[in-house]
């Protein structure tokens, strides 16, 4: 276990006033913290206005904080949906608002809608189960298949409307004893509501939790706090009536903790149950009770188990005379003691099979205990075993806690939440924010070994996990091994899971390569592919055959075929016998008004032939040795057969329509677009008969004349401006922020990016639509989105009509290209 960082999230100044600090946090799967803190309501900064903040930041950039809302008093609770859209908070008052992200961006809030409880105390909250759950088995790590290595198991929707259609929603628990639902209607843009009470009377609650079951139905365990009474769980389920909800609840089976007999020659009275929680979300079969006394506590494990009760013979018939009964019953089965109070309990969010062997299997998956005395401990999912046990006096964080807070006590995690593959912890002291790297391995140097990291990087591509937590435990001399073992895996798999996985599968080798200061030549020629993959497929998805027969083949098959049999450089010869019309759908020919349509692609168009033309003018570069951006990309035959490719139905398209053409500033070709199609194909031939090092003098000397004779682009167009995403990995531990003061390692990033020489193209200080592919200007005079993390930036609003184009900025809506959110500049 290490300390990654820690953020100073305190926005009151220092006082000699020992104020109470507490806060909530809640982690989405994207890698965005949300967590409340006190602020100051006046302007002077007076301590008798203090307001409560809801604020989020990317785990990435960890001095850069966005404010949800403010409230006047404390937030009790906070969860992100499993979507990372959406947040749920709720206050003392007994309020639940629903947060969403106006637009998509990550600095402008909107309020869904809004439910009260009053009177009602919060003990849990959680959003319903939509019914997805995708398994992560280490013992399937040399699977190549990824349908096989990651099995979607069964697992029925909370709510469900016709169709087994999930409903959105959430669900709380009460100190009452009542259980509050609400339910999220998108298109009427309003909440459904409703409460019922867990038993036929009111209960008097101190802790509860709530798992779900594969049925559909949520289980929800409850305590008064007296270790003398009985742990009491309900089987609840949720059901939409005609626009209304029905909740049922049903008693299940109870048990007495250990610790009444255990404990049984100290006082009794002294004992409280403090903490209770299953293990995991998803399966309500293990629970976790802790029993907390005088200057100790102890986490007792249970599980909940069938057992088989026979039948008297009374009851039993002639045809089926060994007839039992089976009913649910819990089985102590460890319990894990320490000398001090309990302050919380980390649980694993990754979805496992419990049936994996331990014995064979080095991967460990753990549940993290905090404790008041600074101990955190680490310990196995299924043995329950401490594995390893790490005190804050250990992580290098005493001096910053007691160098800038004023408390009593020695310094603790208040609270703890595990990432979504339980790489890291991400844990609550006295005004801090820590991350923590944990390795799950049963290795003594707790280092996860490669093809456990690589089963690992597939799962979040398949399940749409963000990767920043995984890239914990890469070393950075794994970052090459791993970063051909997942090329090759991909490359192993079918067609169609291929082209569904493409954009992700550049994401994360973009991601790979930013963690090392030497990576950040292969992190932009992994973000060039990124664009071209993608402009590829707007352009693709115009070819399309008039009629599909499994004989014959579509007319960009015909074509591609036609381009690697040939070695014609001569543009026009090559497509001499094509028919144009056969590579157009018949609905891009003419528009209503009879106007030519293709011309809305032609800044895709434009963008491929800049890219052409900024490979073709490092050529001579990358040939006397220099480190430029792409350089892997030229010895590359699947990308330059790619290109040569597109450039031909580019060629073809202009035959229909000569708007949608490329427009290049030169003097000397008269045909441009014919000239860097043969060079482009001279080199492809050239990779293709296998010269890897070395090419013809030339084709150098043509490539290196080139920005002579054309004027080439700005090269960020092409492979992005100084890009600090994943830039935390770079530095030693253990770094300390603050929120809203940039670290000074980003100078040094940024200063180290890549710099192209102004020779060969200048830097026009232009911004460019990411999305779009087109200039914005320097100072744009429209609203402009930035990407949180790789500082891409795209025009808010859209500014076309054509059906195509809207489809395609719906693509990145959401999120920006490489996967970071967006925020208005």
């Amino acid at each position: 276990m290490e300390l990654v960082y820690s953020v100073d999230y305190r926005s009151l100044p220092k006082s000699d006033f020992l104020l109470e600090d507490k806060t909530v946090c809640s982690l989405s799967c994207k890698n965005i913290l949300a967590f409340s803190r006190q602020s100051s309501g006046s302007k002077d900064g007076s301590y008798f206005e203090v307001v409560h903040e809801v604020c989020v930041f990317d785990l990435d950039r960890p001095w850069e904080d966005f404010k949800v809302t403010e409230m006047p008093v404390p937030v009790v609770y906070m969860r992100w949906d499993p979507s990372g859209s959406r947040l749920l908070i709720v206050n003392s008052e007994g309020t639940f608002t629903v947060w969403i992200m106006e637009n998509y961006l990550i600095n402008r809030w909107q309020e869904f809608g809004k439910t009260e409880l009053p009177g009602e105390e919060v003990l849990v909250l959680a959003w319903l189960h939509n019914g997805i759950q995708v398994l992560f088995n280490p013992d399937k790590q040399n699977v190549v298949a990824y349908n096989e290595k990651f099995q979607r198991v069964k697992f029925s929707p909370s709510v469900s409307l016709f169709g087994n259609k999930p409903v959105d929603g959430w669900m709380a628990v009460t100190s009452s004893g009542m259980v509050t639902v609400g339910l999220l209607q998108e298109q009427e843009q309003r909440l459904i509501t409703a409460k019922e009470c867990l038993a036929p009377g009111y209960l008097r609650l101190t802790q509860a939790d709530i798992a779900f079951m594969v049925t559909g139905e949520v289980m929800v365990a409850a305590s008064d706090g007296t270790v003398g009474s009985a742990i009491q769980c309900f089987n609840v389920s949720v059901r939409m009536e005609t626009n209304a909800c029905r909740i049922v609840s049903h008693p299940g089976a109870s048990f007495f903790l250990r610790s009444l007999t255990d404990y049984n020659n100290r006082d009794n009275q002294n004992l409280h149950v403090s903490k209770l929680c299953f293990l995991n979300r998803e399966n309500s079969d293990v629970l976790l009770a802790c029993c907390a006394g005088p200057g100790h506590s102890c986490v007792e494990v249970w599980h909940l188990l069938e057992q088989t009760m026979p039948l008297h013979r009374v009851f039993q018939s002639a045809n089926s005379p060994e007839l039992a009964y089976k009913m649910p019953k819990w089985m102590h089965k460890a319990s894990i003691q320490h000398n001090s109070h309990l302050t919380d309990i980390a649980r694993p969010k990754l979805p496992m099979n419990r049936s994996y062997n331990i014995e064979t299997t080095s991967f460990l998956s753990y549940f993290a205990c905090t404790y008041r005395d600074g101990s955190i401990k680490i310990i196995h999912r299924q043995s329950y075993q401490v594995l390893h046990t790490s005190s804050m006096e250990t992580l290098d964080l005493v001096s910053s806690l007691t160098s800038d807070h004023q408390h009593t006590g020695l310094p603790h995690l208040i609270s703890c939440v595990q990432t979504n593959t339980g790489c890291g912890l991400v844990g609550q002291s006295q005004g801090s924010l820590c991350v923590f790297r944990v390795f799950n391995s049963r290795d003594g140097s707790l280092q996860l070994s490669p093809a456990f990291v690589v089963q690992m990087l597939e799962y979040t591509m398949l399940v749409g996990y963000d990767v920043w937590d995984v890239l914990l435990t890469v070393r950075q001399g794994m970052v090459e091994a791993l970063h051909q073992q997942v090329n090759d895996n991909y490359q192993k798999q079918t067609p169609s899971i291929q082209e569904m996985l493409r954009i992700r599968l550049m994401r994360l080798r973009m991601a790979l390569c930013s963690i090392i200061p030497s990576g950040r030549q292969r992190s932009a020629e992994c973000r060039a592919l990124l664009t071209l993959y993608s402009v590829s497929s707007v352009l693709r998805s115009i070819v399309r055959p008039k009629s599909v027969t499994p004989q014959e083949k579509g007319p960009l098959e015909k074509l591609s075929a036609l381009c690697n049999m040939s070695s014609e450089t001569d543009l026009d010869t090559l497509l001499k016998n094509l028919d144009p019309d056969d590579f157009i759908v018949e609905s891009l020919k003419r528009e209503k008004g009879g106007q030519p349509s293709l011309h809305v692609l032609q800044p895709f168009i434009q963008w491929i032939a800049d890219f052409v033309l900024h490979l073709l003018s490092t050529v001579p570069l990358v040939q006397n040795g220099n480190t430029m951006p792409g350089a892997y990309l030229l010895r590359d035959v699947g990308v330059l057969a790619m290109l040569r490719d597109t450039m031909a139905v580019i060629r073809l398209w202009g035959a229909v329509n000569p708007a949608c053409l490329p427009s290049f500033s030169t003097t000397t070709f008269h045909d441009c677009l014919g000239h860097i199609f043969k060079l482009l194909s001279k080199l492809a031939q050239m990779r293709k008969d296998g010269a890897s090092v070395e090419l013809e003098e030339n084709l150098v000397d043509e490539c290196a004349s080139l920005p002579s004779k054309v004027l080439v682009p700005d090269f960020h167009n092409s492979y992005g401006h100084d890009s600090c995403s994943f830039a935390v990995f770079t530095q030693p531990p253990a770094l300390r922020f603050t929120f809203g003061v940039d670290p000074d390692f980003l100078y040094t990033v940024r200063k180290g990016f890549l710099t192209y020489p102004s020779e060969v193209a200048p830097n026009a200080g232009q911004r460019h639509d990411i999305v779009r592919h087109i200039q914005l200007g320097v100072t744009p005079g429209r609203p402009i989105r930035e990407c949180i993390r790789c500082g891409a930036c795209s025009l808010l609003q859209s500014t076309t009509t054509a059906v195509l184009l809207k489809s395609w900025e719906k693509r990145f809506v959401v999120e920006c290209l490489c996967g970071g959110h967006w925020k208005l500049s």
